[in-house]
């Protein structure tokens, strides 16, 4: 039997939604992009996209540069109405000022994730004061087998993640063995450490940031050079993040029981 709340989820525009995935496209692009490049990724026909486009640019959602061939990117109106979300996060509120602190504390990267409908997404980020500076993409996700992606895996309930650990086993990406020892082992220390995941220059430290109800809110990381941060258990970097990932759960109402 259908309840009105599933009559109002059938209350859609779709315009709306057609819009929106417009805008998507060209978030998740990381660039501009041109009119071919939006009909290749949406499928929309092209003088379709064109009225969206038009509009959007009217409106400041979307900027066009016409170069040798027009190109569009994300508008200063999007990017206001981001901020006012990210305001809006309680996470991204008690972590900014103790990110910074860190970062200055320890001259690394210092990257804040959440979990999102498609995995660990990195919400800010931090980046060191050294001439070779190791970067971050905000508003990227990275998978399961990443140090952020572990501190997931360990702490969510595990028909979240599954989706996406079993989409990596199929793939024989990980290895479950070795794998789930590993998240084992963030469980029990809360530190998770992996090198050249993604980038075969680079190492990376995390661990999590709780709740008031003791659920887990984010994932608290440092990004450096391989070989030149120091992961060792009992070193200043590993001292340092795990003091202010505590600090920032103190700040959002989390106590040990």
């Amino acid at each position: 039997m259908r309840t009105e709340d599933d009559a109002d989820m059938n209350r859609r525009i779709q315009s709306v939604e057609v819009g929106f995935s417009i805008l998507r496209a060209v978030a998740d692009h990381k660039r501009s992009m041109t009119l071919s490049e939006l009909y290749t990724t949406t499928g929309l026909h092209k003088s379709q996209l064109y009225r969206y486009l038009n509009s959007f640019v009217r409106l400041g959602v979307l900027i066009r540069y016409d170069d040798e061939i027009p190109k569009w990117l994300l508008g200063p109106e999007l990017i206001a109405l981001g901020g006012a979300a990210f305001d809006e996060i309680d996470i991204a509120k008690q972590a900014g000022a103790k990110m910074i602190d860190l970062r200055n504390r320890i001259n690394e990267t210092v990257a804040l994730s959440i979990w999102r409908e498609r995995g660990p997404f990195f919400l800010r980020w931090e980046k060191s004061n050294k001439t070779v500076n190791v970067g971050v993409d905000t508003g990227s996700y990275v998978p399961l087998y990443t140090a952020t992606g572990k501190v997931f895996r360990a702490f969510l309930p595990e028909e979240v993640t599954d989706p996406f650990y079993l989409d990596l086993v199929d793939k024989g990406t990980i290895s479950p063995e070795a794998y789930n020892l590993e998240v084992d082992s963030v469980r029990k220390t809360g530190l998770s450490m992996t090198e050249s995941s993604i980038n075969s220059a680079t190492t990376a430290l995390s661990t999590p940031i709780f709740n008031a109800l003791g659920q887990l809110a984010g994932a608290l990381s440092i990004i450096g050079l391989r070989g030149v941060l120091n992961t060792a258990p009992d070193g200043q970097a590993v001292a340092a993040l795990k003091e202010t990932a505590e600090e920032i759960s103190y700040r959002m109402g989390y106590r040990l029981r």
